[in-house]
């Protein structure tokens, strides 16, 4: 006989008491009310505070974004909207913000020593200070040793790029590098550290807003590189919270979540959700199965 579906779903709430703890807290944003989206609003508005006095200014933006699209009027959405946007300029983000600001350095008008300062700042790999150098005298006088100039500057550029994306500051990074790929075409060392940032980047952005996008984004920088960044962590840890949020609405869609944060590490708290959603899903599906009647044997006719 078939588990009737009150009886089911008594059992399925039992099963999920025992995880009562972890799930606490966890919230199905695809049927949020009106009350969930301005809880998470909050969530996103703090992470971005969080965000932008860390260094990541470009993350910080797009949380707010978000935010802007939907509720514009939010408390102190503008004021800080316009500081992460004032951090975001090239000037505001050359040095790190815990480190005092270097004094200013008059840079000489003329061309010829312009050039010397830049060509002996080239062979010291002072890639702030090429770009610097390059950029002042590009723009003094243009004409100055223009193919030189130019080519130092797109290693400059391309240099300092690739360091701050090696250093885990990706926004500088990002900006560096796209600078230098208007110049002429990146290698492709530096065009793959470009393309995974950028993915990075925009997989973060979706974090606790829209799980399946931030997991698609971690996936398909997990299969170009493993080994960027924390992909491979915050890949599994995205897995588990989507498998988390769907265990109240979709015990078998969680299991699935579960069982694939598993395969990229194994850890005794992730099976235990696993086991936790395979019961619940077995429940639902015993519940979906009808009953089987069983059928009275025919009875035999007398033969005359």
């Amino acid at each position: 006989m078939s588990i009737g579906l009150p009886l089911a779903a008594v059992l399925l709430a039992a099963a999920l008491a025992g995880y009562g703890g972890y799930y606490a807290g966890t919230e199905n944003r695809q049927r949020a009310a009106a009350t969930e989206l301005a809880r998470d609003f909050a969530e996103q508005f703090g992470m971005a505070q969080r965000d932008f006095e860390g260094g990541q200014p470009l993350l910080a933006l797009q949380r707010l974004q978000y935010i802007e699209r939907y509720a514009p009027q939010y408390p102190g959405l503008a004021e800080l909207l316009a500081r992460v946007r004032a951090a975001g300029q090239p000037t505001a983000i050359a040095a790190p913000a815990t480190q005092p600001a270097a004094p200013a350095t008059a840079l000489p008008t003329d061309p010829a020593e312009l050039f010397a300062k830049l060509q002996a700042a080239y062979k010291a790999d002072d890639w702030p200070a090429v770009v610097q150098l390059a950029t002042a005298l590009h723009a003094s006088a243009p004409e100055y040793e223009s193919g030189t100039v130019g080519a130092q500057l797109f290693v400059g550029l391309r240099n300092r790029g690739t360091e701050a994306i090696e250093n885990r500051s990706l926004g500088p990074g990002i900006m560096w590098l796209e600078r230098a790929q208007e110049l002429a075409p990146l290698d492709s060392g530096a065009s793959a550290l470009l393309q995974w940032a950028k993915i990075y980047t925009l997989a973060n952005s979706w974090w606790g807003i829209n799980w399946p996008y931030a997991i698609g984004q971690y996936s398909e920088l997990y299969r170009a590189a493993p080994n960027f960044m924390d992909t491979r962590v915050r890949l599994r840890q995205a897995y588990a919270e989507y498998g988390a949020q769907l265990l109240s609405s979709d015990a078998c869609a969680a299991q699935l979540q579960f069982a694939a944060a598993l395969e990229l590490e194994a850890m005794p708290e992730l099976e235990a959700q696993r086991l936790a959603a395979e019961q619940a899903c077995a429940l639902l599906a015993a519940a979906a199965t009808p009953a089987v009647e069983e059928t009275p044997a025919a009875t035999p006719t007398p033969t005359p």
